[in-house]
């Protein structure tokens, strides 16, 4: 009785340090997001420099991270220049598995087997504040790195 309940207690325990990894990335990338839609992105030029600003804020260490800067299309079908832009930062962190025989379990639940990590894939988007969005042309999506 006393082995289940101890790795129970041991998932619990993992599957806590995962998501309090995934709650600080989620926070750390909405900042960056927040910090990148306040930069002008107007053309290709100015959205890869944005894109660059924006990755170079970003404290990466062993997460794999990405920038882009791309425009959609706002649903009415008019002048695709009218297109609001929108900055999109994604992180993917291999959260290191800490407590072991769960580890080992848990290792190939992310898609990434024997690794001796958990990948954790958080994405947020937020729209540009482009002082002037009549001259928005970003095709394709400039991204950093």
């Amino acid at each position: 009785m006393a082995i289940p309940m101890l790795f129970l207690l041991l998932g619990i325990l993992q599957f806590g340090l995962i998501y309090n990894a995934q709650v600080g990335l989620t926070n750390a990338i909405r900042d960056a997001a927040r910090y990148g839609s306040g930069l002008p992105a107007t053309d290709a030029g100015s959205a890869a420099t944005a894109a660059a600003s924006t990755y170079s804020n970003l404290v990466t260490g062993t997460a794999s991270t990405e920038v882009c800067y791309e425009q959609h299309a706002d649903g009415t079908g008019a002048d695709p220049a009218l297109d609001p832009a929108f900055v999109q930062v994604t992180v993917a962190y291999k959260h290191p598995m800490l407590v072991p025989l769960i580890g080992a379990l848990l290792d190939g639940l992310d898609g990434f087997p024997n690794d001796g990590a958990f990948r954790i894939t958080v994405t947020t988007e937020i729209r540009v504040d482009n002082p002037d969005q009549s001259a928005v042309l970003i095709s394709p999506p400039e991204c950093s790195p």
